[in-house]
């Protein structure tokens, strides 16, 4: 049984898909796109949504929205939602 919160859980993934879609950090744009969108998928299905959390739900809207952008390779629309998501989930932070 993990201890994190679906804050930190859902964090901790969009930080590191951020990472991984960096125009320096794709090799092959498609590969690296798919294996982000993998990645966000596996921790949103992990993530419990709060419902009383409005900033955890919209986090997880943009997070979910990025993962089509991945879908197709669409790398800046899906860096935008994941910019946004990792707003969200500050203030999800001060919130929670």
């Amino acid at each position: 049984m993990s201890t994190q919160t679906p804050t930190a859980v859902l964090e901790l993934a969009v930080e590191r898909v951020l990472a991984a879609v960096r125009p320096a950090a794709l090799g092959d744009p498609v590969v690296g796109a798919r294996r982000a969108e993998e990645s966000l998928r596996d921790a949103l299905q992990n993530a419990r949504s709060d419902v009383d959390n409005l900033a955890l739900l919209q986090a997880l809207a943009c997070a979910e929205a990025a993962c089509e952008h991945l879908r197709y390779c669409e790398i800046q629309e899906a860096r935008t939602l994941l910019t946004a998501a990792r707003g969200q989930l500050a203030l999800a932070h001060e919130r929670a």
